[in-house]
C-alpha cells in the first residue's frame, strides 16, 4: 500500500512539473531591442589608445579562435573589443557599455 502511495505521489508531481513548465523568451533576434551599441573599428591594425587599460580577457567555446579584451576608458566606459588571436586580426565592431 505504502509503494503504491509512493508511486502515484511521484506521478503527480512529474505531472505538475511537466504542466507548469513554459517556454523562454528568445534573448536574441525577434522583437528583443538591443540596449548597447556596437560602433566599427576605425582601423583593423591596432586598438585605440583611447579605450583605456586592458581590466579582463575572456573567451567563447563556441568560437574558439576569438577572444574578448574588456577595456576601461577615463569615463569608465566599458569597452568590448573582439581579437582573432588564431590568425592576428580584431573583430570589425566594439561594444560599449555606459556606467552610471
Amino acid at each position: 500500500m505504502a509503494l503504491r502511495m509512493v508511486v502515484l505521489v511521484c506521478v503527480v508531481t512529474l505531472f505538475l512539473g511537466v504542466v507548469s513548465c513554459e517556454k523562454l523568451p528568445e534573448l536574441r533576434g525577434k522583437g528583443i531591442p538591443r540596449q548597447l551599441k556596437t560602433e566599427p573599428l576605425k582601423s583593423l591594425d591596432a586598438i585605440p589608445a583611447e579605450f583605456g587599460n586592458v581590466v579582463g580577457v575572456t573567451s567563447d567555446s563556441s568560437r574558439p579562435a576569438w577572444a574578448q579584451l574588456w577595456l576601461e576608458k577615463p569615463d569608465k566606459t566599458i569597452v568590448v573589443v573582439w581579437v582573432n588571436y588564431v590568425d592576428g586580426g580584431l573583430g570589425g565592431d566594439y561594444l560599449l557599455i555606459p556606467r552610471r
